[in-house]
């Protein structure tokens, strides 16, 4: 096969082009930080990165969902931690008023206790997050759980809402305050008007009342306590899940590193290696101009 000069020069020029195009690919990797922009630079590279990202999303949404859920959760176990201890006053306030040494006068300031005690656990059932949403009202969450009088308000269909925080795992971020703060599932009252009938009673001097209302306080006692250990066990699994969350997360970007990032000391190295190339090719070239049979063409 007879090679011409011209055929020379046309595998310099595309030589010369495709150099120009590495030594641009490798300034851009270096200066954008990032050398795998499109598929055809590396397909199954580019697959596996695109992969990674869009697991690494969810992962990050767990994240964001952790945060919330352990910030809802926190918020309601404080206001239970409180309610614990006002039940276990009233608690007390009963028992010292089951006392046959106890006269008008002792009876009405145990009495004004209680109503400064049932004030204070309505506030805590119908307490509301930063949001201005009702902590424990489920899925009914602009309703508040308990009227005045104590009655609930919430409907019979209401439940707590779950909130996802993993590929499987969910907990529950708002209550429902029946479950909590009354008697008992479904035929029960509230606590509140429990200690209302227990104001009376003392006021009243009634105690045949008193063992029949304290037994109810310790129904309610034991069902908040209940509660705050479910709300325990919720914290606990979501801080196991945020780390093995944030440790997967942490891989995950290291791999999506590797692939996408540039390495700067190979980056440089290659335009350095397409500058010498490039300088070889031109020289290359100007040769072959001055050749003769080029000249003559």
């Amino acid at each position: 096969m007879r090679v011409s000069t011209s055929m020379i020069f046309q595998q310099g020029l595309q030589s010369l082009q495709r150099q120009q195009s590495e030594m641009i690919r490798a300034q851009t990797d270096i200066a954008t930080g990032v050398k795998l922009r499109s598929a055809d630079r590396d397909p199954v590279a580019f697959g596996q990165a695109s992969q990674l990202t869009s697991q690494q999303a969810r992962v990050d949404q767990f994240l964001r969902s952790n945060d919330m859920a352990t910030g809802k959760i926190e918020a309601q176990e404080t206001s239970l931690a409180a309610s614990t201890d006002i039940l276990q006053r009233v608690r007390d306030v009963a028992i010292q008023a089951n006392n046959g040494a106890q006269d008008a006068t002792s009876r009405a300031a145990l009495a004004d206790e209680l109503a400064s005690l049932r004030e204070a656990l309505a506030g805590q059932a119908n307490a509301k997050d930063e949001r201005g949403e009702y902590v424990f009202s489920g899925t009914q969450a602009g309703q508040v759980p308990y009227a005045p009088d104590g009655v609930g308000q919430l409907a019979d269909s209401v439940q707590a809402v779950d909130l996802q925080v993993g590929e499987s795992d969910s907990v529950a971020v708002n209550r429902v305050a029946s479950d909590i703060f009354d008697t008992a599932a479904g035929s029960g009252r509230s606590a509140m008007q429990v200690i209302d009938d227990l104001e009376a009673a003392v006021r009243a001097g009634d105690d045949t009342a008193y063992g029949g209302l304290q037994d109810e306080v310790d129904q309610v006692l034991e069902r908040v306590i209940t509660t705050q250990g479910e709300m325990g066990n919720d914290l606990n699994k979501l801080e196991r899940l945020r780390d093995d969350q944030n440790a997967w997360s942490l891989s995950n970007k290291e791999s999506i590193s590797k692939l996408r990032d540039t390495d700067l000391a190979e980056a440089i190295t290659r335009l350095n290696q397409n500058y010498l190339t490039l300088q070889a090719t031109q020289q290359s070239m100007a040769k072959t101009q001055q050749l003769s049979l080029f000249n003559n063409l």
